[in-house]
């Protein structure tokens, strides 16, 4: 198993040359400028930020909402990435690899990654082949280094990262198991929660959740077509799950999400309910963004917003 991981999406979806590269997330910033992000609310302190991790071509207004209001606090020591494991049979999937992209090198935060896993069986926390090619940690990696350039205040300084993959949490989504069954979640939540408390989030750790919304149509092997009415529905169905999202309760929003079902692939449900459930009710989240991506030749739709994770 190589030591370091390698960025796999470019240059399909970005460019591979470092200067070319720049630019290239320079003119994205652009395309979403940050006066139409909407407001923080007053006496809210930025932990981090929501982010899609939708291919690049699909979209760059959505990252831009991301990431405009990490350039307007000062950078972070360390980032928190939680992803979705696309191809991990594990629940939570941690890694202690450096990433290497046209950029250079993030260093993986390895002292981090040993508390977070502490007291939890490794074979149930670590399966390296499920982090080769995550685009949920390479493009939110991808911005973090850019923004360390382009920001107000720039760093030279390698970007250090945590990267954690989540699940669906389908066990209890489904019914099969209980709050006080998720053994492993609430291991690492007490981990995590830990975390927070000796590395406050914000400054010293930033906090990035790269996730997408619903999966939608024959795509994602629903035996139906999307229609406007659908698309219409399921914004209506995500508006609720956010505004839940941002009471700060996990479990209360977990049981919300397992009475109303996931039957519309949402993928952000584990990295979510460990947030908040780390976060103790102090932490919530502020939606900024929303779009839908509907291709008519499977007419099957993704679904993406963006962010602010807030205390």
């Amino acid at each position: 198993m190589a030591s370091l991981l390698t960025a796999r999406h470019h240059p399909d979806c970005y460019p591979s040359d470092a200067a070319t590269a720049l630019d290239f997330f320079r003119e994205a910033l652009k395309s979403f400028p940050a006066a139409e992000v909407p407001p923080a609310p007053r006496e809210s302190s930025l932990l981090g930020i929501v982010t899609p991790h939708i291919d690049f071509r699909v979209t760059l207004r959505s990252y831009a909402a991301a990431f405009h209001p990490l350039l307007q606090v000062p950078l972070a020591d360390t980032y928190l990435i939680l992803g979705v494991g696309h191809r991990s049979p594990l629940e939570w999937n941690l890694d202690r690899r450096d990433y290497l992209t046209p950029f250079g090198k993030a260093e993986c935060a390895t002292d981090l990654i040993d508390r977070l896993a502490a007291d939890i069986d490794p074979a149930r926390l670590f399966s390296l082949p499920a982090h080769n090619g995550e685009h949920s940690i390479e493009f939110p990696l991808l911005w973090l280094q850019a923004l360390h350039r382009l920001h107000p205040q720039p760093s030279d300084k390698p970007v250090r990262f945590v990267p954690l993959l989540c699940g669906g949490l389908h066990p209890f989504i489904e019914g099969g198991m209980e709050w006080d069954e998720l053994d492993d979640f609430h291991l690492l939540t007490r981990n995590l929660a830990g975390l927070f408390r000796q590395f406050p989030p914000g400054e010293k750790l930033g906090i990035i959740v790269s996730i997408d919304g619903c999966h939608l149509g024959p795509r994602f092997d629903h035996p139906f077509p999307v229609t406007s009415v659908l698309l219409k529905v399921t914004a209506g169905w995500e508006e609720r799950l956010w505004a839940e999202v941002a009471k700060g309760e996990a479990r209360r929003f977990l049981e919300w999400l397992r009475d109303e079902g996931n039957d519309r692939y949402f993928d952000g449900v584990g990295a979510l309910a460990l947030l908040l459930a780390a976060g103790e009710g102090k932490i919530t989240v502020q939606r900024t963004f929303y779009e839908q991506w509907f291709t008519e030749e499977d007419a099957s739709a993704v679904t993406f917003s963006s962010g602010r994770v807030l205390a």
